[in-house]
């Protein structure tokens, strides 16, 4: 018997997409929802193609393109745009994060953090903490796209997620129409 589910299941199908959008992704500069729109029915198309050649039922392929296009697209879009915003303007770091921004960003943290060693009233014994934030304040740029990388990667995986769960709830109804009552005709 051959297994369609798992190849065509709807988590895979979100995963196929969103690689094939993210892939995409950073070229796309005007019309971006319509863009990525575009991108995921052209996937859609190519994976359905094979699916019915294989012999799939074509009313759980309708319910994987539901959840596909009306579930998880609209959220890729949401985040993806974003993340091109922010990309595109450099995370929102001043002056981009140059030499001179972050040489700015160093004096800072020695400025703060020497201020903050110098107060009585924060307990603070460790004289080098100036240091530390003049430190992060170098790589101040860096940690900032750090963060924004690491948020936009743990959004997507949150969709993956939301997939991977929407495909256990209904994945009884499906295997028990389709593959099932064929093989008892």
């Amino acid at each position: 018997m051959l297994n369609l589910i798992s190849e065509f299941d709807v988590a895979n199908m979100v995963h196929a997409v969103l690689a094939e959008c993210e892939h995409r992704r950073p070229a796309v500069t005007g019309g971006f929802a319509k863009s990525m729109e575009e991108c995921a029915r052209q996937k859609l198309e190519t994976s359905r193609a094979a699916f019915i050649e294989a012999g799939g039922d074509p009313k759980y392929w309708k319910s994987v393109e539901d959840e596909v296009l009306r579930t998880a697209l609209p959220q890729y879009i949401r985040i993806a745009e974003e993340q091109n915003r922010l990309q595109a303007n450099h995370y929102d770091v001043w002056r981009n994060g140059d030499l001179g921004a972050r040489a700015t960003f160093a004096l800072g943290g020695v400025v703060v953090g020497g201020i903050i060693v110098a107060v009585p009233f924060i307990p603070i014994f460790i004289d080098a903490f100036a240091f530390f934030l003049a430190i992060c304040g170098w790589f101040y740029p860096d940690l900032k796209k750090l963060f924004y990388d690491f948020r936009y990667t743990r959004e997507l995986n949150a969709i993956l997620k939301e997939a991977v769960e929407f495909q256990q709830r209904t994945s009884m109804e499906f295997l028990s129409a389709g593959p099932v009552r064929r093989m008892l005709r």
